[in-house]
């Protein structure tokens, strides 16, 4: 919408100068006597076509996770105290300085000042302010418990960051390992193996030593067929993950795998339970809370999951018997969904399985990292050591001779 510089009076006769935006001039001229000002003038700010330098500065840039959650703390303690919205803003826009956030928030500051609720505004930024924190925050201000509700918000984004966190911390490990290993791997098969062939070339050789010569000779000759290979295999998984259709069976498929397989299910649950819980005690109804967390989840069966269950609950049948027949949920997710149901308390019920198998999903990563870390710390040095021991054993092979 356009952007108006409005000038106005107030009763005492001080002018004061505010920035509007509205569809027409006056609709903003309507916005400032709102206010209980009478308008003087009101003019229409020019939109430069170009972007300069330092607008393009101001918009570039990361922002986050926790500058979002301490904003949104920041935001529920100032409002706390008994300052408007529009004050808090400007505290939180002044105090900010990550570049891109500030940019953000004055264009948030912006839209409040003319009008536009505080949901609108933030919503302008999905990136920044996922549909989640906009669903609470539209709840809040329709309920009229604003500050209740980003506290309960903070709390749910700190949960899902901490999650987060954790998921990729379980990972981070034996990728790396396995990085290393492959390319210890490629070194000795491109520098060093080639060089013992030289020597070792025509003896009667042990039956490792020559497996290693011929599997490093195989790599050498068709190490340009290989990655041709390996390059399609990836653009095929890329897009058999792109379908919706081979993408629902692969992540149903996921939740089957061992070791694996339990956490990817933990982990559509927690976040599940915990979205859902936190918009419902938002004061959201159940079928908009559905929508909203399916668009959080990561795993594609679930997300269809969702959606059935969202056809079937408008039709009338209880969110627990939908959810059963996916078989992505577990029992006791389900038994407490359907006292949640019966008892009228969904958001604590659902809110409290997230917190039990959040606890359940921290034990299983940090079982699955004892486990895999010695794993491929043994199959590492297993390759290493079985690659110097058939080029030792060619080496006395010849020594013999």
């Amino acid at each position: 919408m356009p952007v108006y510089n409005c000038t106005a009076i107030d009763n005492q006769g001080a002018i004061s100068r505010t920035t509007v935006v509205a569809e027409n001039e006056s609709a903003a001229a309507t916005s400032v006597m709102a206010k209980g000002l009478t308008v003087l003038a009101v003019a229409e700010v020019e939109q430069v076509g170009g972007v300069t330098a330092a607008d393009l500065l101001r918009r570039i840039g990361i922002v986050r996770l926790r500058e979002v959650t301490l904003f949104l703390r920041m935001l529920a303690a100032l409002l706390g105290s008994g300052i408007t919205i529009t004050e808090a803003m400007a505290v939180l826009h002044e105090q900010t300085l990550n570049r891109r956030f500030k940019y953000i928030l004055g264009e948030v500051k912006q839209q409040i000042e003319g009008g536009v609720a505080l949901s609108d505004a933030l919503g302008r930024f999905p990136r920044i302010f996922p549909e989640t924190a906009v669903q609470m925050i539209r709840a809040g201000e329709l309920g009229g418990i604003i500050e209740d509700v980003l506290h309960t918000l903070v709390a749910y984004m700190e949960k899902r960051a901490a999650l987060k966190k954790m998921l990729i911390r379980s990972f981070t490990y034996p990728s790396i390992v396995l990085v290393v290993a492959i390319v210890v791997v490629a070194f000795l098969v491109v520098f060093v193996i080639p060089r013992f062939a030289l020597l070792l070339r025509g003896a009667s050789l042990p039956w490792n030593t020559q497996f290693l010569l011929d599997l490093a000779d195989f790599l050498t000759k068709n190490a340009a067929a290989i990655l041709i290979s390996l390059a399609g295999a990836i653009g095929g998984l890329v897009v058999l993950f792109a379908v919706r259709e081979t993408r629902h069976h692969i992540d149903r498929f996921k939740i089957h795998i061992p070791i694996v397989g339990p956490i990817a299910k933990l982990s559509v649950i927690v976040r599940f339970t915990r979205t859902l819980g936190s918009l419902l005690a938002s004061g959201i109804t159940l079928v908009e809370a559905l929508e909203s967390t399916r668009n959080t989840l990561a795993n594609q069966a679930a997300r269809n999951a969702i959606d059935r269950a969202v056809e079937r609950v408008l039709g009338g049948e209880s969110l627990s018997a939908v959810l059963k027949g996916s078989g992505l949920f577990t029992s006791l997710m389900l038994s407490m969904v359907r006292i949640g149901e019966q008892s009228g308390k969904m958001d604590s019920q659902v809110l409290l399985v997230a917190d039990i198998y959040e606890q359940q999903l921290e034990d299983r990563i940090n079982w699955m990292s004892t486990m895999i870390e010695p794993v491929l710390i043994i199959t590492l040095a297993g390759i290493v050591g079985f690659v110097a021991w058939a080029l030792v054993a060619g080496m006395l092979a010849m020594y013999t001779l």
